[in-house]
């Protein structure tokens, strides 16, 4: 299993806990938040504190995630290593997603 999912109230707190987001697990992540979406969440707080590694393949799962909690969904993004950071600002996905060092700062925004 390569994902951990725990919802707090109506916010779900999905953490990545494979060391690599690639292809190898890419498609398992949009499942995952296809199911969470499709069970009503649309709030979603991903966690990639354990993740050191991210291609194509996983940037593009993040993005169909967040497409996937829709207009009237929240989706921050926690715990990014230099790294995986490095892809996001190379990309420009930072400017897209609201990232925060912390789950717990990416939970308080939601509750707020």
């Amino acid at each position: 299993m390569n994902f951990k999912t725990e919802i707090k109230e109506d916010i779900a707190i999905l953490t990545v806990v494979a060391s690599r987001l690639d292809a190898s697990i890419a498609p398992e992540l949009k499942k995952v938040v296809a199911g969470i979406v499709g069970d009503g969440t649309t709030r979603l707080v991903l966690d990639l504190e354990k993740v050191d590694f991210m291609d194509s393949s996983g940037l593009g799962a993040v993005i169909s995630s967040f497409k996937l909690t829709g207009q009237k969904g929240e989706f921050v993004i926690c715990n990014m290593s230099e790294a995986v950071a490095e892809i996001f600002s190379l990309t420009h996905m930072d400017r897209l997603f609201e990232i925060y060092p912390s789950v717990d700062e990416g939970y308080q925004k939601m509750c707020a």
